[in-house]
């Protein structure tokens, strides 16, 4: 990575990174998602921790897909498939070999589960700070206050538009290629390079339970159905999701809300409804 400068508009890990899951699924439809997560697992899970020292808060308790319809499950089971032909172990699971898992899971209406030992969640900080000294010993350089106001592109010979450089508050920076790692941000990114990227923000909530006795260690959970996922935190559960009906926040860079140092998305317009509450019965 030497010559690779990263600029952060505040400090790192002060966006949306510090609330976020990190959790660790090496399972997807796609082979090339497959061994592009099982590369992450080697890098998170130990790589990064020899090189550098320090932790990325690594936990490896596992990974749990549940079915609640017999075409899900049919879909774990080529995922299963998949997977063993990449070296990720996995077990498809009945409703009562998940119980004994799980014996905290309600499994009444479940056609069975797909259980990933190896899964696991990292500490997203504490994953970018190690990022961050491996990089800076390759040679990298970050510089945290520093937004970009501008990309200027020239047009080459042939017509077709180039990076030539980045414009920041402190002066610029020449360079034929960027990366655009701006997150909720992305879309402002790309309008000054005259470039449209195809996301949008929307309000997010997730939800941290009291101590539940019993659920230490237990393995993280993820139902596609009701797209909602619950993560092992300590003695707790954190319970996130996709609602169905998503409030998009189309004015995040404006309108953005301050919490701790970083930015908070604010949830407190949900006109009354409920996130994951066909997946409340779990517990």
């Amino acid at each position: 990575v030497s010559g690779a400068v990263l600029l952060e508009r505040e400090q790192l890990t002060s966006g949306t990174t510090w609330h976020t899951a990190g959790l660790l699924w090496q399972l997807r439809p796609s082979d090339v998602e497959v061994e592009l997560l099982a590369h992450t697992r080697r890098v998170v899970s130990q790589e990064l921790e020899q090189e550098t020292g320090l932790h990325t808060g690594w936990i490896q308790n596992g990974g749990l897909f549940i079915a609640s319809n017999r075409q899900r499950l049919d879909e774990y089971k080529r995922l299963m498939s998949l997977g063993k032909a990449y070296g990720v172990e996995s077990h498809v699971l009945s409703p009562a070999e998940t119980k004994t898992l799980y014996p905290l899971l309600n499994v009444d209406d479940l056609y069975g589960t797909l259980y990933v030992p190896h899964d696991g969640t990292m500490d997203p900080a504490g994953t970018c700070t190690t990022l961050t000294r491996a990089a800076a010993a390759r040679g990298a350089q970050v510089i945290e206050n520093c937004p970009v106001t501008g990309i200027r592109v020239r047009t080459d010979d042939f017509g077709v538009r180039r990076v030539a450089g980045v414009e920041t508050q402190h002066g610029s920076i020449q360079t034929p290629c960027v990366v655009n790692c701006a997150g909720v941000w992305a879309s402002a990114v790309g309008r000054m390079a005259g470039v449209k990227v195809p996301l949008v923000a929307i309000h997010h909530a997730y939800v941290v339970t009291e101590r539940i006795e019993g659920i230490q260690n237990m393995p993280n959970v993820r139902d596609h159905d009701a797209s909602v996922y619950l993560r092992l935190q300590g003695d707790a559960l954190s319970v996130g999701g996709y609602e169905t009906n998503p409030i998009f926040w189309e004015e995040a860079v404006k309108s953005r809300t301050r919490a701790a140092g970083g930015l908070c998305l604010k949830t407190s317009t949900v006109k009354g409804y409920i996130p994951w509450s066909d997946d409340l019965r779990r517990a």
